[in-house]
């Protein structure tokens, strides 16, 4: 019985061509948006957290208003091992006859190192800073952009008419540090006329057997006691890579939600062509639908002859937009690896393809059941008569 509803449901979809085609499209373009649009935000956070594997767990990062006094304050705090300064700024930095403001990062030469490991740096090429080799750069991966010239080994920049000498090139899971150039802290602070107790973050080393949250508390028990404040009153912060990248989850994780809300209108659209598709089958199709009772076809089977159509809608709507919605990934996906330094995931899953389909045929038996029952409900008598 289900097998001859479903070779008719078939039938009588391919009988009415366009119109079966137009709400099909419908469905399509609304779950092909909601495919790519989930797919390329899984995809981002997924290169988002590879991004910030490299950082670690054993490492803290504290900020806001604080000076080189409070270093001593931090390496005194319980479960810290080590600690280094950066110093950060946009400044104007010329190179190639070009002058360009620019992120420029102040490191401490003594725990470079330790910075290096604690953000996620690396040095890609070249050489990383000597000890006794204060006029010298390193250049991020995407420095590049800031100049026409090329930048090479050696290449020099002129720092506020100070001569620095690239003597390597390094890479950032941070997209701002990225786009920077490293210069010994002390460097920076005399060339750009910085107070010689500025500091913008510390980086810090957690000792084995402390959890993040322990050295935290103790890193800002002890700041607020050396100022003598409470802790509403504090003018610092500590985070964790963790803590920045819940946060970046939680940003993407609302834009997605709104981005795949807007999405699901087209899917509504889809719902609504559905179900006025079919209330226009059951009046092209009255005569017939009387014929099948009067030959013995009960309410359930009429009923269920139209659910199989509308979900035949949905179900090829759904199959077709799950293939556009995996193509339009891969053409962002090939986009941003080619034409920019964003490397994106391919975050579509087998959950996703089948919950897709899944749903999309439920929309279509949901937005038939009203039609459906309309039809089932039809008398045969009059239903033979109607013209």
């Amino acid at each position: 019985m289900i097998l001859g509803l479903g070779k008719l449901a078939v039938r009588n979809t391919l009988r009415r061509g366009k119109k079966s085609w137009i709400t099909i499209i419908a469905v399509m373009i609304g779950i092909s948006a909601v495919v790519s649009l989930v797919s390329i935000g899984q995809g981002l956070e997924g290169a988002i957290e590879q991004e910030f594997e490299g950082l670690g767990a054993n490492n803290i990062y504290v900020s806001g208003d604080i000076t080189e006094d409070d270093l001593d304050t931090v390496k005194r705090a319980r479960g810290v091992a080590e600690a280094g300064m950066t110093l950060q700024s946009t400044e104007e930095v010329t190179f190639g006859g070009e002058t360009s403001f620019a992120n420029v990062y102040g490191v401490e030469l003594d725990k470079v190192e330790m910075i290096f490991s604690g953000r996620g740096w690396s040095i890609e090429s070249g050489n990383q800073f000597r000890g006794t080799e204060r006029r010298s750069v390193l250049v991020g991966s995407g420095f590049q952009d800031n100049f026409d010239e090329d930048i090479r080994e050696n290449s020099q920049f002129d720092l506020n008419s100070s001569i620095f000498k690239v003597r390597g090139f390094y890479s950032a899971g941070d997209p701002q540090a990225q786009n920077a150039i490293l210069i010994p802290l002390e460097e920076m602070r005399n060339v750009y006329s910085f107070d010689q107790n500025d500091v913008s973050s510390f980086t810090v080393l957690i000792q084995e057997g402390f959890t993040q949250e322990e050295v935290q508390e103790s890193i800002e028990e002890e700041l607020r006691q050396e100022r003598n404040v409470d802790e509403d009153e504090q003018s610092f912060s500590t985070s964790t890579p963790q803590d920045i990248l819940d946060s970046l989850r939680n940003v993407l994780s609302i834009v997605q939600s709104i981005v795949v809300g807007l999405a699901s209108i087209a899917l509504l659209v889809g719902a609504i062509g559905i179900m006025n598709t079919m209330y226009m089958a059951i009046n092209e199709r009255t005569q017939e639908i009387g014929v099948l009772k009067a030959i013995g076809a009960s309410k359930r089977n009429i009923r269920l002859l139209f659910l199989i159509e509308s979900g035949l809608i949905g179900l090829v709507g759904g199959l077709i937009g799950v293939l556009l919605g995996i193509g339009i990934t891969e053409i962002t996906v090939f986009t941003a690896t080619e034409f920019s330094d964003v490397e994106i995931i391919r975050g579509y899953t087998f959950n996703l393809i089948a919950s897709s389909i899944i749903f999309s045929t439920f929309i279509g038996i949901l937005s038939g059941y009203l039609p459906a029952r309309k039809a089932s409900n039809l008398d045969p008598a009059d239903a033979l008569r109607y013209e």
